[in-house]
């Protein structure tokens, strides 16, 4: 034997490759691989390689091509769904900032006369006084009056306007 090589490491490495070791293993080559430390590194190495090349085959078990390709689509779809989005949420944001600026502004403008509107809902009321005659008679009449009428004109904007997001958005 010389030094690092032994002369029946080919016999047991061609068991190896085989996969003969140990069944098929004469007994006088089993105690020369007891009695050679290089022959049993051999046997040690070469079969604890074996194993992790077993084990790593059964974890690598691909998925198909065609659901590769499906996901991959999937994904392109929806990244180009989100990149069309952006635009439109970002209309939809400014139709809700529009509309509550536009609220705002009523509310604002308006505060002055809190108390003729607060005396006009009292007198709903007393009266009917939806009728599109009798609020332009009272439009005439009292010049406060234009506002009461221009109010839910505003107010109905505005909600349509939050509709109209609103239903926006759900798609």
């Amino acid at each position: 034997m010389m030094l690092g090589q032994c002369a029946r490491e080919k016999d047991v490495m061609a068991l190896l490759r085989s996969g003969g070791w140990p069944a098929a293993c004469e007994p006088e080559l089993r105690e020369h691989v007891e009695g050679c430390s290089l022959c049993a590194q051999t046997v040690l190495l070469k079969s604890s390689f074996a194993d992790a090349l077993a084990h790593a085959k059964d974890e690598a078990r691909l998925q198909a091509p065609g659901m590769l390709w499906w996901r991959a689509q999937l994904r392109r779809r929806n990244a180009a769904v989100q990149r069309v989005n952006r635009p439109i949420a970002g209309a939809q944001w400014f139709a809700l900032l529009i509309n509550l600026l536009a609220a705002v502004a009523l509310l604002a403008s308006q505060w002055r006369h809190l108390d003729r509107i607060a005396a006009w809902f009292s007198g709903i009321a007393n009266g009917p006084v939806f009728h599109p005659a009798t609020l332009w008679a009272m439009a005439e009449q009292q010049p406060g009056w234009n506002l009461m009428i221009l109010i839910p004109f505003i107010v109905a904007f505005v909600v349509l306007g939050g509709i109209t997001v609103y239903l926006a958005s759900e798609r």
